[in-house]
């Protein structure tokens, strides 16, 4: 079996984090699904070992969606990074794609779109 592929979800909403990494958990792909609450978790678990793709928040306590993707940009361009927000705007979607990122998503959005999206990630 390959490598499994890794999934770093990054929202303060805690129950929206537990629904992704439980989508991800009982399917039958190969994902390794890490979560955190804020920006800065989210970078340090980064640090220490890179993701295939990570799912990011734009408002969050510490350090924003955009500055992730800005500094996951900066260290790995292949990851993707796929912004999702609840407070969406033409704005914020124009930033986000012209720092690099694979997809932005407005919430609130149906699980099965975003495994769809990931999945066209990593292929």
């Amino acid at each position: 079996m390959s490598e499994p592929k890794r999934l770093l979800i990054v929202d303060d909403e805690e129950t929206l984090t537990f629904s992704l990494y439980q989508s991800f958990i009982i399917s039958k792909e190969n994902y390794e699904v890490v979560t955190a609450a804020s920006g800065n978790e989210a970078w340090e678990k980064f640090t220490v070992k890179p993701f295939d793709v990570v799912i990011t928040d734009i408002t969050m306590p510490g350090i924003s969606g955009i500055e992730l993707l800005k500094r996951i940009k900066k260290e790995r361009p292949q990851t993707h990074v796929i912004i999702m927000t609840a407070y969406g705007s033409d704005e914020k979607k124009e930033e986000a794609l012209s720092h690099g990122a694979y997809k932005y998503v407005e919430k609130p959005f149906e699980i099965k779109l975003m495994k769809q999206i990931i999945a066209e990630a990593i292929q």
